[in-house]
């Protein structure tokens, strides 16, 4: 069980001048930090945030995004064709903010982007280990937005205390989304139970990022910088299941991703998520989601499969 109290102990949170990014529906904007986690709130309008790897996310007010250090968005207010990516008009603001126009165009969306630095216990970054953006709708969630605002209204007019204030909103804002997050762990490849375990975490992130290599459990002690047995020992006590377990876990969540969201065969699917052949695959799979991977991909889209 992953208790969040165990994750905010110790956490430290601090933040930089946010941005206003308008961007017109006419433009584009490629966002990207290399070095820093990068939070964006949708203010107005509605746009969609492009992946590099080709995954959309849809923009719409009080979203936020989280994303971690070298995520690569292009935000448009549509796809329907590919965006103009004009350099940004910026203008400065009080408070050390800026305000970014894109384009000459009808407004599309605009955001309010700034970077978060949160560290667990000094040593691990808070989303260290989060391998895709976290992504969130606070509408309905006035515990996020009141104090969200109040942040950025005390970023945009700083007084004496602001920063310290501005702090504890920030932290305040995490807790919510972590609250809202904490029940899908499972599903994020335990980048939240990773921080109390920075050794296991880099196994854990090594198998997320590369679920078709061929790793053995020494290859995953030596990421982790354990011996064998101590590793193992480690691992099934912070996470409830072997390291092994969990590998074929991750794979096979990836298959029925690939089989609901693209039409690749079963072979290459298998492949590529490091099983041997059709066949081990397609006996695992039906194993823990009661379909053969072919039936799970017919199930309609409401039933976590694809029409």
């Amino acid at each position: 069980m992953l208790h969040l109290d165990r994750i905010l102990d110790g956490l430290d949170v601090d933040i930089a001048p946010f941005a206003i990014c308008d961007i017109r529906r006419d433009a584009g904007l490629v966002i990207q930090e290399d070095r820093a986690t990068s939070i964006h709130y949708i203010l107005a309008g509605e746009g969609l945030a492009r992946l590099a790897g080709g995954t959309d996310i849809a923009l719409k007010p009080h979203t936020v995004i989280i994303a971690s250090p070298g995520t690569r968005m292009t935000v448009t207010h549509n796809d329907t064709h590919p965006p103009a990516l004009p350099t940004p008009n910026c203008q400065p603001l009080p408070g050390g903010w800026e305000l970014a126009t894109i384009g000459d165009g009808l407004s599309g969306v605009m955001l309010a982007c700034g970077t978060v630095e949160a560290v667990h216990r000094q040593t691990t970054g808070l989303f260290e280990f989060l391998r895709a953006p976290l992504v969130e709708r606070v509408d309905d969630e006035p515990a996020f937005r009141e104090p969200f605002h109040r942040l950025l209204r005390e970023l945009a007019a700083p007084m004496p205390g602001t920063r310290a204030l501005a702090q504890a909103l920030m932290k305040e804002c995490l807790i919510v989304l972590l609250r809202r997050h904490i029940d899908d762990v499972e599903a994020e490849g335990h980048w939240l139970a990773a921080l109390s375990h920075p050794q296991l975490g880099r196994a854990l992130a090594a198998m997320t990022d590369e679920p078709r290599r061929a790793y053995t459990l020494q290859d995953l002690a030596d990421l982790a910088g354990m011996s064998r047995t101590a590793f193992a020992g480690a691992f099934k006590a912070a996470f409830g299941q072997t390291p092994m377990g969990f590998l074929a876990a991750v794979r096979l969540r990836r298959g029925a991703d690939l089989l609901a969201t693209t039409d690749l065969p079963v072979k290459t699917i298998a492949g590529r998520i490091g099983f041997a052949s059709r066949s081990h695959f397609s006996r695992a799979f039906k194993a823990v989601f009661g379909v053969s991977p072919a039936d799970y991909r017919e199930r309609p889209a409401d039933g976590a499969g694809r029409a």
